[in-house]
């Protein structure tokens, strides 16, 4: 009987090792993450109708935002929402779809991928994008952007926030 009971403790502790290695690699909170943002800011200034750094042309007008948040993994899977994503001089979002766009700088260049478009609210500019997308590999210094094609071309109206470094 002392030899189970040996047995059962030196398996019940072998189990919680197990179990707490699981959890802090799972606490450190990136797991399969290839960004997660709890910002974004809008474009304004001399952004506005200018190709920035990673190809994609700003909107034709200054936007506001009240926040912006999400994530892409390594398969691919996009989750953003954004609330309060108006065009400034408006006062109101004057589109019913926003796209977001995962850039990725690859040996190769820049590339760009792009989600369909999923509601937003009018004139509230409140959506909620969940999609996945065929992601280059290596894609090294992500970035999104959330935007619209109004025109057929897509166009950013606001851009993640780099995460601070550790």
């Amino acid at each position: 009987m002392a030899g189970w009971r040996r047995f059962l403790v030196a398996g019940i502790g072998a189990l919680s090792l197990v179990g707490a290695g699981t959890i802090s690699v799972a606490a450190d909170g990136r797991g399969d993450r290839l960004i997660e943002f709890d910002s974004m800011t809008p474009i304004t200034g001399s952004a506005v109708g200018a190709v920035n750094d990673r190809g994609i042309t700003g909107g034709g007008a200054p936007w506001s935002i009240v926040s912006g948040s999400g994530s892409v993994d390594r398969q691919g899977d996009v989750s953003v929402t954004v609330t309060g994503l108006i065009v400034a001089p408006l006062g109101r979002n004057p589109i019913g779809t926003f796209e977001a766009v995962v850039s990725c700088v690859t040996p190769h260049g820049i590339v760009n991928v792009e989600t369909s478009g999923f509601a937003a609210t009018m004139p509230g500019g409140d959506s909620t994008i969940n999609a996945k997308v065929a992601l280059p590999h290596p894609c090294k210094d992500p970035e999104v952007f959330v935007g619209g094609s109004p025109r057929g071309t897509f166009i950013w109206f606001a851009r993640s926030n780099a995460e601070d470094d550790d």
